[in-house]
């Protein structure tokens, strides 16, 4: 049986990969690197899962001291357990004053970078060779899971990286200008095209398998509306008119209580129903917008949105999730965040730069689902990447 390694970090990543687990142990012999707050969510999911102190190597003296060391200020009650913290921190420090051959420059680009700094190829190699697996994954994240495939190409092993979303950023065209991967597998053909247009990438790495953090989206059945009148989910965010760290600014000042505003005096007057989601991490007083539902964290958001038909957004991934249900997608544009993603630059809504024109945005979305708007990708992207590594498989043992 092959054996595959699955390599990811916390937050995104874990949730992209997690999915794929089940579908891949029925065919493989799976081993997850699970790394940071990654392995305590695995643990969660019943997914098994090694760290860094799970491989001897870490164990010796001189990464155990650089952990310490490097683990001084970081308390002990984190999701991460202590020693692998120390394992992690040591091999990769250690990994780094090798690459660099002095120990104060990697100090000093340590204090510059922090983890950022990192690229533990070394200490993948070792972890590697001990598994003796036949195929990497990963996602697009840098560090380990780029140390991961680089090792994987130096002895020849078939390399799959699945890149964690709509956007480019986050190091997916790092992966294929550099070869990284004999395959790239992508959310949708607007971003297949994109990475082939901005990178040197042989289009046939890249393939359009979704991404499987939207599978359960798009497993989940829409309650259709008895009436005509569009059900629009508002996914909310602070909108400031100046970017906290860039020279950016938004093109019209309080664009987002403009959009609230006008939200709440459309379905006062009957021709939406208006609900509004807030993030997760932000506080918000609604109470101005009487006229307008709201959908408190705790309810479940695909509940939510399988009873929605246009979601309104600036760069939320609700907005991305809704695509992925077949909804229409208004998109806030010209804001501070829009210069770096945009849904409308990428395809996947129609744009607004005045809350005058939200009406008539979703009209023309609304009345687009009645085309059946195709969703991001065909079929469940956990079983379209299982199809991938098994085609890429069958090819390197030919």
């Amino acid at each position: 049986m092959k054996h595959i390694l699955m390599v990811c970090y916390g937050g995104g990543h874990m949730k992209v990969l997690a999915p794929l687990y089940a579908e891949l142990a029925e065919r493989y012999r799976v081993t997850v690197l699970a790394l940071t707050s990654a392995g305590a969510y695995m643990r969660k999911l019943g997914i098994p899962s090694l760290g860094f102190k799970d491989f001897a190597f870490t164990g010796s003296y001189e990464i155990q001291a650089y952990g310490q060391r490097l683990a001084a200020d970081i308390p002990d009650n984190g999701v991460v357990p202590r020693e692998e913290t120390v394992a992690y921190l040591g091999a990769s420090f250690i990994d780094l004053v090798n690459q660099l051959g002095d120990e104060c420059a990697a100090y000093e680009q340590y204090l510059e970078k922090g983890r950022a700094a990192f690229l533990p190829v070394a200490s993948l190699r070792k972890m590697i060779d001990e598994l003796h697996v036949d195929a990497v994954v990963t996602t697009n994240a840098p560090r380990a899971e780029r140390a991961a495939l680089i090792v994987a190409r130096t002895l020849n092993l078939p390399t799959i990286c699945v890149n964690d979303n709509l956007w480019l950023r986050g190091g997916i065209a790092d992966v294929a200008e550099n070869q990284l991967a004999d395959r790239i597998c992508v959310l949708s053909e607007s971003v297949r095209q994109e990475l082939i247009l901005k990178t040197s990438v042989d289009p046939d790495v890249v393939v359009v398998t979704g991404t499987p953090v939207f599978d359960a989206i798009k497993k989940t059945p829409r309650v259709r509306s008895e009436s005509n009148i569009p059900r629009v989910l508002l996914a909310d965010c602070d909108l400031p008119d100046v970017h906290p760290y860039l020279d950016l600014r938004s093109i019209v000042p309080g664009i987002g209580e403009a959009v609230r505003a006008e939200l709440n005096r459309l379905s006062a007057a009957g021709v939406v129903d208006v609900w509004f989601r807030p993030h997760p991490s932000q506080i918000y007083d609604y109470s101005a917008y009487s006229a307008c539902h709201v959908s408190e964290p705790h309810e479940n958001l695909h509940e939510r949105l399988a009873r929605t038909d246009i979601v309104v957004t600036a760069i939320s991934t609700v907005g991305i999730e809704g695509r992925a249900m077949g909804l229409g997608l208004v998109s806030i544009e010209d804001t501070v965040w829009s210069a770096l993603e945009s849904y409308e630059v990428a395809g996947y809504s129609t744009g607004i730069r005045n809350p005058d024109h939200l009406m008539s945005a979703i009209m023309k979305e609304y009345t687009s689902l009645r085309e059946e708007t195709p969703k991001l990708y065909k079929g469940f992207a956990s079983n379209n990447i299982a199809l991938v590594i098994e085609d890429l498989l069958s090819r390197f043992d030919n």
